[in-house]
């Protein structure tokens, strides 16, 4: 059996060294203890979380690939990814949105990375949490949007502009959808034969009636050279 002081001395010495983003000890401790890679601190913090908060990407990306937990809540049901969204770090939540993390996970209040990145005013990871599929219109438990967690212009125009973006994207992917629909593709071809045959067929029934107007000049034609038949 393990001693549980000496495995609490351990947990510690790898929240403390993620957190200041000292790559070698986490390497060894967790190479003498690997089951600590989720261990929790009083905060029901881990590692991963003390690392995201604090930037270190290079210890997230080692945690990450020794089996940490990256949808791990700590209290309020923070995840590593609203930890480093909180703070603005870009290349960490690249990290973890590769290594599985949801862009779209919210909190027990109902935050999502992106209300985080809107309330700390990080445009780029704004720009770049919408690119990968952020929900705009999310609502928090109090109903706020994160337009309605911008403090300055600049946010605003931000996600405004992303929002145009957006739906300009959502067209250009209905019309590649449509075009790309075999059904629809050949309702356009047997439209586009239908069309070819009405035009095809034009002449033909012109040229009928061509020639039944002739047909009956003849007549009128012939009838009136005919003799009278008058009675005086």
């Amino acid at each position: 059996m393990g001693n549980p002081q000496k495995s609490s001395s351990w947990s510690q010495n790898l929240h403390t060294a993620a957190r200041s983003g000292d790559l070698t000890a986490v390497q060894s401790i967790l190479s003498s203890n690997p089951l600590t890679v989720n261990s929790r601190d009083k905060h029901s913090r881990t590692p991963l979380h003390l690392a995201a908060w604090s930037g270190q990407t290079e210890v997230v990306n080692f945690l990450c690939s020794h089996k940490a937990d990256v949808g791990a809540a700590a209290m309020d049901d923070m995840g590593a990814i609203h930890f480093a969204a909180q703070k603005g770090h870009l290349e960490v939540v690249r990290t973890l949105l590769l290594s599985g993390a949801s862009v779209k996970a919210y909190t027990r209040k109902g935050l999502t990375p992106l209300h985080y990145a809107v309330q700390g005013a990080h445009v780029e990871l704004i720009k770049y949490l919408v690119k990968k599929g952020a929900n705009l219109s999310a609502k928090t438990k109090a109903g706020k949007t994160p337009l309605d967690l911008a403090s300055s212009d600049e946010v605003r125009s931000c996600l405004k502009e992303c929002e145009r973006s957006s739906e300009k994207g959502g067209l250009n992917d209905k019309r590649k959808d449509e075009e790309s629909d075999p059904k629809t593709s050949l309702q356009e071809e047997v439209k586009s034969e239908g069309e070819a045959a009405n035009s095809g067929n034009d002449k033909p029934a012109e040229d009928e009636s061509l020639k039944r107007k002739a047909e009956k000049d003849d007549l009128r034609k012939h009838q009136g050279n005919g003799k009278s038949h008058e009675l005086y």
